[in-house]
């Protein structure tokens, strides 16, 4: 048997022999946060203003459809958070008006999606149109996270499938392993096998080492072997507002040896998937911690809310599933060396953003996925969102979007709804407009 198969199996035996019953969770949340996340998309048709010389005059595309639905990520719950019921809406205008609703209640969910994923539609009447906006808004309570090493290390593989929630984790998605147009990445074999050769080191199993010692292994041999690109992560329409997120696919990332923020973590969930471990990448804005870049007058922020992009692990204890955040962006930030994976103790001891966030309170999680896992079109980059309709969805069109994060005002109403949330009494519907 090689040493570090040896090393690992000898390892992972300790750490079962000194299992002894665990606590409800691995992961305890600290103080909290209340935000509420705004989203805005824009998709406008397609423009020809014409030419004198070529005596062509101007036009322009018109849409028309028997209805149509866009639908946009509502996350209920994710390792560092919890969807509040009260503030949730979801507001469609077509050529500048309110949408006709194609249904007394248009809204709809789509739930139990892949990963855990949860998102909320509004279906247009039969119409013709020009220009769609879509605005969404919800609440999110964030938390700061600590996981307990110790237990966590002690946390077995399930004896049987994942449940429900992880198994879903293990299955592609746009972004990591698919390209936009549903098909796989090319050269994602070539990286499968030299992923299966790194994973190998670890035996010839690796549900003899404990999955929590899977996935730091698999992070640090990932930190080890990529750098960060500078920059959002984020496409710019021609408006100056944001397009939508950029993403090459794991075989450019891995190949090229660098990624922004969310193609080092797509590099790494397909690894920890690799392995066998349900992962899912998070994706979220920074809620403004102590009111920087905001105008003294207006309290109006001066840029747009930083993007945020970490990785979700999942563990199972006593049947239920535990996500175990990782900042895997923060941690290559503070220190361009990869901890040594070959010493057991540096796997063994805490690491700064595996589990426990430093402020993650001041996150809030808005998406699973860069494009929906649903049959639904965006235009020029994944934005999060998606439209789909008959007969056809608009061919082409101008995309932009924009999230803003605002602190959730602390009214009577929004105590009351948490109240009765934390008893059990929150409903999926979103809030209609006021009128």
């Amino acid at each position: 048997m090689p040493q570090a198969t040896r090393y690992f199996a000898v390892a992972a035996v300790g750490l079962v022999l000194a299992s002894s019953a665990l606590a409800q969770s691995v992961l305890r949340q600290g103080e909290s946060k209340d935000w509420t996340i705004r989203f805005r998309a824009n998709i406008r048709a397609w423009q020809d203003f014409g030419s004198v010389e070529q005596q062509r005059g101007a036009s322009s595309d018109n849409w028309e459809f028997e209805q149509a639905t866009v639908i946009v990520p509502m996350l209920d719950r994710t390792s560092l958070s919890r969807a509040n019921d009260i503030g949730r809406k979801l507001e469609v205008r077509v050529n500048d008006r309110d949408a006709q609703p194609a249904t007394t209640d248009p809204h709809k969910w789509f739930q139990n999606r892949h990963a855990g994923s949860r998102y909320l539609g509004f279906a247009i009447a039969k119409g013709e149109a020009r220009d769609i906006e879509v605005v969404s808004e919800q609440s999110v309570t964030s938390y700061d996270v600590t996981v307990d090493d110790d237990r966590a290390l002690r946390v077995e593989w399930p004896s049987g499938d994942w449940p429900d929630d992880a198994l879903s984790a293990l299955d592609p998605q746009v972004g990591i392993e698919l390209g936009l147009d549903g098909e796989v990445y090319e050269g994602m074999d070539r990286v499968s096998k030299s992923i299966d050769n790194l994973i190998g080191r670890l035996g010839r199993n690796p549900r003899d080492v404990p999955p929590y010692l899977v996935a730091k292994y698999l992070t640090g041999a990932v930190w080890g072997h990529i750098r960060s690109r500078d920059g959002t992560g984020l496409n710019t329409a021609r408006t100056g507002e944001i397009e939508g997120v950029d993403v090459a696919g794991v075989p450019t990332t891995f190949v090229r040896r660098r990624g922004n923020q969310y193609e080092v973590c797509a590099l790494l969930v397909y690894t920890m998937r690799r392995a066998g471990l349900p992962a899912r990448m998070v994706m979220g804005f920074l809620g403004d911690a102590k009111g920087e870049n905001e105008d003294e007058l207006t309290g109006r922020r001066a840029k747009d809310d930083d993007p945020l992009c970490w990785v979700e692990f999942a563990l199972v204890e006593g049947g239920r599933t535990t996500w175990i955040p990782v900042d895997f962006n923060g941690m290559m930030r503070s220190s361009s060396r990869a901890p040594d994976i070959g010493d057991m103790e540096t796997l063994r001891k805490p690491w700064d953003g595996f589990g426990t966030i430093e402020d993650s309170k001041y996150w809030a999680p808005f998406s699973f996925h860069v494009h929906p896992p649903l049959t639904v079109k965006a235009y020029g980059s994944p934005g999060f969102w998606g439209i789909f309709a008959t007969p056809a969805e608009p061919g082409r069109a101008d995309q932009m979007i924009s999230i803003n994060v605002t602190t959730t005002p602390n009214s009577s109403e929004f105590r009351e709804a948490k109240r009765e949330e934390s008893q059990g009494g929150g409903e999926d519907q979103p809030r209609r407009r006021r009128r």
